[in-house]
């Protein structure tokens, strides 16, 4: 009886695998419509399913799911991002509804009792920067995950990641490339997008003209600064690929904005010099800038690796160039790049300029490092306080809605829903200014009004 269920066992794994062989699109991947999925997953089950396109993908190879990306999409989400109001989407201190939450509740310069306000900014124009760099981010794997790309291609665990495909988060009931992403998206580590509107945000919030960003990422904050009032960046990045990519970026934005440009190129640096906005671009860690060059600017915001977590580049050209590869060990990070790259940014501001680090403390191997405080403690004298940038919290099952007795509690999922969560912005400025940063949304009152 054992090897007849073995037999059909068998028998069934090498049917589907065929019915997958007979449906991959141009790129190997396998692709279902609606009718197709259904009934396959109806005929063999769920588990089954995906053992089999575990297995069919480790073996067959085919190519990895990357978003697919169209032209037209991108100027119509950046057009969008330029028109975007800004100040829909802050909100000062004393103004915030919700309760607030950090990640940890005991720093020694909490939102509590620092707090400036909120920026609460959607990811609706991520797509405007990560057209560019996309590839680049799924192949960026961090402290103790492996990048998607290479799970992907060398068959780790890919039965592990595909469970959301049957899990609610596939509502059209189909297999594409978007359903893949879907999955990994939750099944696995994907280096996260800065969001390019909190870019615009900040800069209409300092009135910048002149801004800088040290630890440029993937290139969303070069965006922002695109469909902001602001008109000169100043950024670096040790990784020659995002490098030439930021150029690509600059260029194309460019053209959407009418922006007349000549490029100067120079060994490990490049710069557009527009009528309308300039770009200077370093290939270059943040600890080797020229910084005797880089004087008056307005607004130096950035969101500096943290330590470890994501290795950038890992394996690439000029990898040993990344922070995370040249300073391995914690108090390295923070007394050579970190804190000294922070305190050259406050530097270069002109008086009365702001400075914006967006890190949280980040953890490894179970150890909390107090990168946060830290930074303030190096420059407690510039310090403003706290902006906070919301993040969406995912509640972690349904358990988290259920009372004693396993039931739905709608209380439990009111709290939840009534708290905002947050990353830390620690905000710096240089001297004196008069400048609120949150003068659009103070409620006005009915003297100035008249005025």
């Amino acid at each position: 009886m054992i090897d007849e269920i073995e037999v059909k066992n068998d028998i069934q794994e090498e049917e589907l695998y065929t019915i997958l062989k007979n449906c991959v699109n141009s790129n190997g991947l396998p692709v279902m419509d609606n009718n197709l999925f259904s009934k396959v997953t109806e005929m063999y089950g769920r588990e089954k399913f995906r053992i089999v396109l575990a297995k069919f993908i480790t073996n067959e190879t085919p190519k990895f799911p990357y978003k697919e990306f169209s032209y037209e999409d991108l100027v119509k989400n950046f057009r969008n991002l330029k028109k975007a109001d800004y100040s829909n989407y802050i909100t000062p201190q004393e103004n915030v509804q919700k309760e607030v939450l950090e990640k940890y509740d005991d720093y020694k310069y909490s939102y509590a009792n620092y707090g400036l306000g909120m920026i609460d900014a959607p990811s609706t124009f991520n797509e405007s920067s990560d057209y560019f760099n996309n590839k680049l981010r799924m192949a960026c794997s961090s402290y103790g995950f492996r990048s998607p790309v290479d799970r992907w291609n060398e068959g780790d665990n890919i039965w592990g990641v595909l469970g959301p495909i049957w899990r609610g988060v596939n509502d059209s009931w189909q297999l594409t490339p978007k359903q893949y992403m879907m999955a990994f998206r939750l099944g696995t580590y994907i280096a996260t997008q800065f969001k390019p509107i909190v870019a615009k945000c900040v800069n209409e919030m300092t009135s910048a003209k002149t801004v800088l960003d040290t630890s440029m990422g993937w290139g969303d904050r070069l965006c922002g600064f695109f469909a902001s009032s602001a008109t000169y960046y100043i950024g670096c990045d040790p990784n020659p690929n995002t490098f030439e990519n930021y150029k690509l970026q600059a260029m194309e934005y460019s053209k959407l904005i009418g922006n007349e440009y000549s490029i100067r190129e120079d060994g490990n640096m490049w710069e557009l010099n527009g009528h309308l906005k300039s770009v200077r671009m370093y290939r270059s860690g943040a600890e080797n800038l020229p910084w005797d060059e880089i004087t008056e600017v307005d607004c130096a915001f950035t969101s500096p690796p943290y330590f470890s977590t994501e290795r950038y580049n890992e394996g690439g050209e000029h990898s040993e160039d990344q922070s995370w590869s040249k300073f391995n060990e914690y108090e390295a990070w923070r007394d050579d790049f970190y804190l000294p790259v922070s305190v050259n940014c406050l530097k270069s501001l002109r008086e009365g300029g702001h400075l914006l680090v967006n890190i949280m403390d980040p953890k490894i191997k179970g150890k909390r490092y107090r990168s946060g405080d830290e930074l303030v403690d190096e420059m407690k004298d510039s310090f403003l306080g706290q902006i906070g940038m919301r993040i969406m919290q995912r509640p972690q099952g349904k358990a988290v809605f259920s009372d004693e007795d396993g039931n739905f509690d709608k209380e439990k999922m009111n709290n939840f829903m009534n708290k905002m969560y947050m990353e830390n912005v620690w905000t710096f400025r240089k001297g004196h200014s008069d400048l609120d940063l949150f003068r659009h949304k103070r409620v006005t009152s009915l003297d100035s009004f008249f005025l």
